[in-house]
């Protein structure tokens, strides 16, 4: 609708945008890190954040697909698996609240 598209809250519009690189701004303290390269490694869609590292999804899961290795230490502290879910069990309240200023101040 013509109020959705002014407000720029229409799927893939400007609030969907900034919402996404809010979450990946976010996220980043809980992506594990030796020397940055997940961390660096990653695209923003318009509503996805994919980390293209070869070795992402098993960090990301905390194991090899196979099950056949489990990662036990990540070496930054606050760091782990399913950093994704950390980020919103912590921050999504002030996600929420950055994307709220956004729209109002828009």
């Amino acid at each position: 609708s013509v109020i959705k598209a002014r407000l720029g809250i229409e799927p893939n519009g400007r609030v969907q945008k900034f919402f996404t690189n809010t979450c990946y701004k976010h996220m980043d303290k809980y992506v594990p890190m030796d020397e940055g390269n997940l961390r660096i490694n990653a695209s923003i869609g318009n509503d996805t954040i994919t980390y293209e590292s070869p070795y992402a999804k098993y960090q990301y899961y905390g194991m090899r697909e196979d099950g056949s290795h489990v990662v036990k230490y990540y070496t930054t502290p606050g760091t782990g698996p399913y950093w994704d879910k950390r980020m919103v069990s912590a921050e999504m309240q002030d996600v929420l609240e950055e994307v709220q200023n956004y729209i109002g101040g828009k």
